[in-house]
């Protein structure tokens, strides 16, 4: 029994006080040694401030903290040791150890951006389109029969991107004969009057063809700027023996070839076409399934939007026009490298391209082989005298957008669900008609034109303009608005390139714009061809530093607010929860139709399957 028995161990009391004590001990020396150590740290800061003062000067609430300081060690002195003063240690004195954060680090220099020489040295252009100086009387070698045409639309001055860009170009045609023209690269705001700049050139230089072939090629990203472009040419080739086309994909395919060529017997396909406009993808479907579509005579490429369509990578649309101009060239010696040995054999026709936010950056620009480019820039003239704005404009105008002078650019703070309300009440206090919404996407515009038209109440005529729209009623819709039958257009991205709507008051930005070119764009549509308009932006308050500092890449640093508070909408609460009752209404009703439609759409299948089977 001996094996189960189980000693048990007594506390002893002495040891327990012992236990307490010694605990004691510790959490105070544990204490002492951090109450020592914010010492140490407060001595070194004091040493380092020492150093830094000169002649070694002490202040005596100093010298009184130091006193203080060193008695208190004196007491501790017996169970801790003292401070360890810290020394520099220089990397020379040791050999072979790599001493940590021993090394100086000086800030990054930022590095300077070295552009080609035709980027970094421009031909400055005003953007001042009210005072006009340049008659069209005066240019020299500009054809009498351009200069009347010009005089029959009204036009009796040129702008100052059309004043200097026209001569140049035309120059540049008289001379072809003797030095290969250069290409050019123009840079101007919105409204400034580039469509005139390469459309009478193109025109003056083909008057005397004799053979009809495509000798001018036009590509621009979307139909509706085709269609205005080709307008143009329209205009101006009235009583002149060219013919212009304009292939966007609005007309039926087989239909557009038909216009293109025709197939002689005797000489096989000949081109009914001078001057072609075109988009981009329909230009690379002719190339590819037209028989007798030839460019092989192309003298002048023009590409407006110039941004855009280079970014547009739509079937590949610049290699396979280069593969085609280039298509009999056995050699296999690319075209992209000219000089003045492959001018006998050159067969790239003279670029020419325009843009509100032409890209800077050499790589995008390399695609299209520019030859010897030049380029016309514009910027916003400032109050300084003629010597100060030129140096400004030669350091600082790279990669920078420009917008009209006659251009007055504000912001709304709002929350984002009183947004709907703070743009009624914005157009309703400031009678604004002739007015563009812009918003982010189509179901966006498609609930705010619904809410808009709730409120005004038949006021003021809302309509929204997008993509859901077919080529037709989109057309007669801009018409209207040009015409003034519409007060309020809500649109999406899709209208704030390029289209010419004259009269504009204000744009309004409904969403904020993520890029600067974006905003460029849409304020474009506005303080055209010389006329004064406003751009106004309404965002929550998170969004506006981010806004404002999208802006300041552009120079702009002055926009003022409107305040529109919260009080103001106050007695619009109740109009506003109808309007928004209504939209869900609306909505729900529209949804419900689009469901039944499918459905019936379902049933018909299955009534034709049925048969089938049968």
């Amino acid at each position: 029994m001996d094996l189960f028995v189980i000693n048990r161990h007594e506390d002893n009391k002495e040891d327990t006080i012992n236990e307490e004590a010694n605990l004691k001990k510790l959490l105070k020396k544990i204490k002492k040694k951090k109450e020592l150590k914010n010492i140490q740290k407060d001595l070194i800061k004091d040493e380092e401030e020492i150093v830094e003062k000169p002649n070694n000067e002490i202040t005596p609430n100093e010298e009184d903290s130091n006193n203080q300081q060193e008695n208190y060690l004196e007491i501790e002195s017996e169970n801790i040791e003292p401070p360890i003063k810290r020394k520099k240690i220089d990397p020379k004195d040791v050999e072979g150890f790599t001493i940590l954060g021993g090394e100086q680090f000086d800030k990054k220099t930022k590095v300077k951006r070295v552009l080609p020489k035709w980027l970094s040295n421009p031909i400055v252009i005003s953007v001042d389109l009210q005072n006009l100086t340049n008659k069209v009387s005066h240019i020299e070698n500009l054809d009498k029969s351009l200069k009347k045409q010009l005089k029959l639309n009204g036009i009796k001055y040129l702008f100052p991107v059309q004043a200097a860009v026209i001569p140049w170009v035309i120059k540049s045609i008289q001379q072809s004969s003797i030095v290969i023209p250069k290409d050019i690269c123009v840079s101007a705001p919105t409204g400034s009057g580039k469509t005139l700049a390469f459309v009478l050139p193109v025109i003056q230089a083909l008057l005397k063809r004799t053979v009809k072939k495509i000798r001018a090629l036009v590509i621009l990203p979307t139909l509706d700027l085709a269609m205005q472009v080709f307008k143009c040419f329209k205009k101006y080739t009235v009583g002149t023996k060219l013919d212009v086309l304009c292939i966007t994909g609005k007309s039926v395919f087989e239909q557009e070839q038909k216009q293109l060529v025709h197939n002689n017997v005797g000489f096989g396909y000949m081109s009914k076409v001078d001057i072609l406009v075109c988009t981009a993808g329909r230009l690379v479907d002719h190339l590819k399934e037209t028989p007798g579509f030839n460019l092989t005579e192309l003298e002048y490429l023009v590409i407006d939007e110039a941004d855009r369509v280079l970014d547009n990578i739509q079937n590949d649309w610049l290699y396979h026009l280069e593969k085609h101009i280039n298509q009999e060239d056995n050699s296999l010696q690319s075209s992209k490298v000219l000089n003045v040995l492959s001018f006998k054999t050159r067969k790239s026709p003279q670029k020419l391209l325009f843009s509100a936010t032409l890209s800077q950056d050499p790589e995008k620009l390399q695609k299209l082989s520019l030859f010897e480019p030049i380029l016309f820039t514009s910027i916003v003239e400032n109050d300084a005298n003629e010597e100060e704005t030129k140096k400004v404009t030669v350091d600082n105008f790279i990669g920078k957008y420009t917008t009209p002078k006659e251009l007055t650019e504000k912001y709304i703070i709002s929350p984002t669900n009183l947004k709907p309300l703070v743009l009624y009440e914005f157009i309703k206090s400031n009678n604004l008609t002739k007015t563009i919404v812009f918003t982010h996407s189509l179901e966006a515009t498609h609930r705010l034109s619904i809410l808009l038209k709730v409120l005004f109440n038949g006021t003021l005529k809302i309509k929204e303009i997008s993509s859901n729209l077919d080529i037709k009623n989109r057309k007669f819709l801009i018409e209207d608005f040009s015409k003034g039958n519409i007060d309020v257009l809500v649109c999406t991205d899709a209208l704030a390139r390029g289209i010419d709507l004259p009269g504009i008051q204000c744009v309004i930005s409904y969403s904020p714009p993520k890029y600067l070119k974006t905003y460029i764009h849409r304020a474009g549509r506005t303080a055209r061809a010389g006329e004064f308009g406003m751009a106004v932006t309404i965002l929550p308050k998170p969004q506006l530093n981010r806004f404002l500092s999208l802006l300041q890449q552009a120079d702009k640093n002055n926009l003022e607010e409107i305040f529109i508070t919260e009080d103001n909408l106050e007695a619009l609460g109740d109009k506003y929860k109808e309007a928004l009752n209504e939209l869900k209404k609306t909505v729900g009703e529209e949804e419900e139709k689009s469901l039944n439609k499918i459905k019936s759409a379902r049933r018909v299948v299955k009534r034709k399957r049925k048969i089938n089977d049968e």
